[in-house]
């Protein structure tokens, strides 16, 4: 969601406030199912633009009118859709999701530093996660909600076939660091999509590459001695996934090699071969297979078909996400 929340910041910092009113929609409570979880945001301006969704293209054309009364107003309001009726007429269709949403729209002042876009950029640069807690109207109470970074991607090695997997990364959001040791294999226009190209030595990688706990490596370098190397630099570290491009019997090699380093529960954290076996064959087949096992393992999800999930798609909301003050 934070790819969402940065297209949201982008499109705010381009508004002329000159010109331009401007709303922010926020999915504040589920009861039931819905299309979007509590959290789901739609930034709206007055010309009738909007970046984001509360529904999967249900809801909007209403929430950008009554976004408009509330930048008219300057006053927040929340809104009740009930989707649970497949045969209703409410704002038009049928939609038959079954589910109660809680929106909260508020009107965006850009003179206020605490305004809510503010502090989702704040929670963004600052790559920690946040308890944040948005008051609604007429003593409705407090919604409070847990952000959290999004997945950073660290590819080590700077061949060919890193090239897809930095661009579907980006591609579902997530930020992107390529580190190499060689700096000639670190060309900008082939890893344009990447937030950041990093040279460092291999036996650096804990001192000058940005590891934190929502990080995933994947080690795609085809350089034995290399990817021991950096191996043997991120096991020493709190990352929780490493992923190793090759052959099982190549990551038996490397586990070995760093022996002396392998803590109880460490090969939890590391995957060899890198992937979900999807027949993966080309490069790009490949990228999608390691981008697919990085989000279900931060997920915690069995990566298995849908269709054999005798429970819902997503967990259910917890009551606690509306909270009275």
């Amino acid at each position: 969601m934070i790819n969402e929340f940065q297209q949201i910041i982008k499109a705010y910092r381009q508004t002329d406030f000159s010109q331009r009113r401007a709303a922010l929609a926020t999915v504040v409570g589920l009861r039931g199912s819905g299309y979007r979880r509590p959290g789901a945001r739609m930034y709206i301006t007055d010309d009738g633009q909007w970046i984001g969704a509360i529904s999967g293209g249900c809801l909007e054309g209403d929430a950008l009118r009554k976004a408009r009364e509330v930048m008219h107003s300057g006053e927040g309001r929340l809104v009740v859709y009930d989707t649970s009726d497949p045969e209703g007429e409410n704002f038009g269709i049928g939609l038959g999701c079954n589910g109660v949403l809680d929106v909260l729209i508020q009107p965006i002042d850009p003179a206020n530093a605490q305004n809510p876009i503010e502090i989702l950029d704040q929670v963004i640069q600052e790559r920690r996660p946040v308890t944040l807690e948005t008051p609604l109207p007429d003593e409705g109470g407090v919604f409070v909600e847990e952000l959290k970074p999004d997945i950073q991607l660290l590819v080590f090695g700077a061949g060919y076939d890193a090239v897809p997997l930095v661009q579907q990364a980006r591609q579902v959001g997530w930020r992107v660091v390529v580190t190499d040791d060689c700096v000639a294999h670190l060309q900008p226009k082939r890893f344009a999509a990447a937030d950041s190209l990093l040279a460092v030595p291999r036996d650096a990688v804990r001192a000058q590459v940005p590891i934190d706990r929502w990080s995933a490596a994947v080690l795609i370098s085809h350089n034995y001695k290399y990817d021991r190397a950096v191996l043997a630099e991120l096991l020493q570290s709190d990352i929780p996934y490493i992923g190793l491009l090759g052959p099982k019997k190549r990551g038996d090699a490397l586990l070995s090699d760093v022996g002396d380093l392998l803590k109880p529960g460490d090969t939890e954290r590391v995957f060899w071969p890198v992937g979900l076996d999807v027949g993966a064959e080309t490069p790009q087949e490949i990228a999608l297979s390691i981008v697919s096992e990085i989000q279900a393992h931060f997920r915690r999800t069995s990566a298995q078909p849908l269709k054999y999930k005798n429970a819902p798609i997503h967990q259910p909301v917890a009551d606690q996400v509306l909270k009275t003050s």
